[in-house]
């Protein structure tokens, strides 16, 4: 707590890096097959949903390291 002489413990950050332009799109962010009806989590969902489950003080960023495109971008900006 603030004011009572104690620092607060420093948070750790956790860094996640992927290139979009390395994966297809549904590699990137899932896809839904036709045939089984199943939908099968991308690397970005994954990597969200761990993120998601952890707790404790760490920060977690998720960078999207990679040239813009502009088709994964807008998907992006429809998630």
């Amino acid at each position: 707590a603030l004011g009572h002489g104690k620092a607060a413990a420093p948070s750790i950050v956790r860094l996640y890096k992927l290139n979009p332009k390395s994966i297809s799109l549904g590699e990137l962010y899932g896809e839904f097959n036709d045939l089984t009806l199943e939908w099968k989590d991308g690397l970005a969902a994954s990597i969200v949903r761990a993120i998601v489950r952890t707790t404790g003080p760490d920060r977690h960023w998720l960078a999207f390291d990679g040239p813009v495109d502009a088709v994964w971008i807008e998907n992006m900006n429809t998630v």
